[in-house]
Parts: structure tokens; sequence; C-alpha cells
């Protein structure tokens, strides 16, 4: 039976192959995101050896580098789709930004900070943006083209796109990495693996990274961590949608049965008026008031 890999967008495995030790596979998938090549100069170390609890985060953590001339790249796999994830996005480049500045420093020290986004759902907000890569920077209103400054830049990568994309062009380079990351057991992945040298490397770095038990149980931990907790998440959605359902039926019954006894006394009431019976003795007796039988025998 052939081993199945762990899969690289689960954060700890995500860690793991991109550490210290594989600064060269780091910036193999930097270069090819930034269409450019760049040299690592140092990122995490062993990070993924924190990450034990198989609920953290679900997968929500970056990857921290610093690149040649002091750029510093934050890379982050998301896995679950979360509410207010472009003011998320902002949020975390501000905070590897002014990470940079200690108290007492100039804020000429502060160098570009590019955070790289990989998501593994669509973004609505990208809805018609069919393309990989694209580069999100601050640019003036009127023409979009006159830059405020380098420093901030925010590249967003989404998996079920890349696919699609790499349907239409198996040679993007950007879409075979977020193959690889997807499913590294796929057929079409091993076709990557034999023409992308790089994707290769990382391939086979997975391949023996697969045989920690250690790192293999923490990755199984958190994928049942996520799974139970979709689970519960659609348990309780469904539970609230029953629960508004019947109580809306509930209500909508109590509406028509107080509607329905209210048409009956008043059709009591018709007969009543039409044998004589006093009005007072009618009012007494059905409940209604003296403007409701005055209205019945007016419709008479």
């Amino acid at each position: 039976m052939e081993k199945e890999l762990l899969k690289p967008k689960i954060d700890v495995v995500f860690h793991a192959l991109f550490r210290e030790e594989n600064k060269n596979l780091t910036e193999a998938l930097i270069s090819d995101i930034l269409g450019e090549k760049v040299k690592v100069i140092t990122s995490d170390r062993d990070r993924h050896l924190n990450i034990k609890d198989p609920e953290q985060k679900f997968g929500i953590m970056d990857l921290r580098t610093e690149l040649e001339g002091g750029v510093k790249c934050n890379i982050e796999v998301q896995v679950e789709e979360v509410d207010f994830e472009t003011e998320r996005f902002l949020y975390y480049w501000a905070d590897a930004y002014s990470r940079q500045l200690e108290r007492g420093t100039d804020y000429d020290i502060l160098h570009k900070t590019i955070s790289i986004i990989i998501l593994d759902h669509e973004l609505k907000e990208l809805k018609d943006i069919e393309e990989l890569g694209t580069k999100w920077q601050i640019r003036d209103e009127k023409t979009g083209k006159r830059l405020l400054t380098n420093h901030l830049e925010i590249i967003i990568i989404e998996i079920p796109k890349a696919r699609r994309i790499y349907k239409k062009n198996n040679k993007n380079k950007i879409s075979q990495w977020m193959m690889f990351f997807d499913n590294p057991n796929d057929k079409e992945v091993s076709k990557i693996v034999e023409n992308n040298e790089e994707i290769k490397k990382a391939n086979e770095e997975l391949d023996k990274m697969s045989d920690d038990e250690t790192l293999r149980r923490i990755a199984e931990l958190k994928e049942k961590g996520r799974r139970d907790y979709n689970a519960r998440m659609s348990f309780i959605e469904r539970k609230g949608m029953e629960n508004g359902m019947r109580k809306g039926m509930e209500k909508g019954m109590k509406k028509g049965m107080k509607k329905g006894m209210k048409k009956g006394i008043e059709n009591i009431a018709k007969n009543m008026i039409k044998k004589g019976l006093p009005i007072e003795l009618i009012e007494e007796l059905t409940g209604l008031d003296r403007d409701s039988l005055n209205k019945i025998i007016a419709e008479k």
C-alpha cells in the first residue's frame, strides 16, 4: 500500500516543511509567488513543535521570514473561512509591520512587509478576479497608478481558483504549488512533481516528514479537530433552523387559531343578534366589546 503524504495546507505540516533548515524551499515558493528571485535570510525555527492543540486556530498561523534587503514576508495558510477576512488580513499585516519597531527607534528602520495569504476557499471580494498573485497596495483613487508607498503589499491566493487555473494552464507555477498544498497524493500532483524541480524537492521532504509519527499524529488531531468543529457548527446551525421553523409554525398556528376563534365567536354573535337577544347579554356571553357588536350589526 502506497504511503499517504501529509497535506501541507495543514498548519503544522506547512511549518515543518518550510522550517529554517528548508530555506531553499521557502525561497522557491516565495520567488514563484512574487514572480522574482528572492533570498530568505531567516525564517521561523520549529514553530510547528508548539502547535499541539488540535483546535488551536484551525490552521490560521503565519510563517515569518526575512528576505534579503530587510523585507519582511509572512505566509499564512487559512483552511477555514472566518468573518471579516479582509479586515483581518490588514490587521495582521499591520502587526507584522509594526513588530519591526521597538520603543525609542525611528521609523526609518521600517522595511517593506509582504503578506502572502493562502486560502482554502474563495473570497467574495475577489469573485470577479480569475488570476493568482495579484498584489494589493496603497494607490491613488483617481488613476490607480500612483503608489503612495511600496511598504504595504498583500497577496491573496485561493486554492479553489488555483485548481481551475491549473486546468487551463498547467504551467502556472503558483497553481502548481497550490495543487501540491491541497493534496500531494493526487495523481495530477505526480505529474507536477515530474516537471517542477522545486516542488519535487518539497515532495521528497514531505515524504520523509510523513514518516514522523509525532507530526502525523498532531496533523491528524488538527484535522479531526477541524472536522469536529465543522460538525458542531453544522449541528448548531441545523438545530437553529429547526427551532426557528418550529417556533414560526407554532406562532403561525396560534395566530391562525386565535383568528379562527374570533371569527367563530363573531358568527355566534351574528346568530344571537338575528334571534333578537339583548345586546348587553350578547356582549356578556361572547366577550366582544360594544364596538365590535355594533360593527357586526352594521354589516347585516
